[in-house]
């Protein structure tokens, strides 16, 4: 095999676990395979973090995508309350 080929694999293999998982569309959803939700509702700061955080997960999970469900701002407390579905 050539160096390059080598090289280029090993890049290939290396950028495919760096992808994070991406935020979709209710749309994009309906094509997809739904593999679980997931719930916060503490140490969520702001929308962004929501959105950090959801990614976070869904990449832990296995997840390419997500979308979210519910953002809740805060009543009494001082932490978002979020909800997302995960998928394939």
């Amino acid at each position: 095999m050539k160096p390059i080929t080598i090289a280029t694999a090993i890049a290939l293999l290396l950028s495919a676990h760096a992808m994070a998982a991406t935020e979709i569309t209710s749309h994009q959803a309906e094509q997809r395979q739904s593999i679980g939700f997931v719930t916060l509702d503490q140490d969520v700061v702001s929308p962004d973090d929501a959105t950090s955080q959801i990614s976070r997960i869904a990449d832990q999970r296995g997840a390419s995508a997500y979308h979210i469900i519910a953002l809740h701002e805060p009543g009494s407390t001082d932490s978002f309350h979020v909800s997302a579905e995960l998928y394939r």
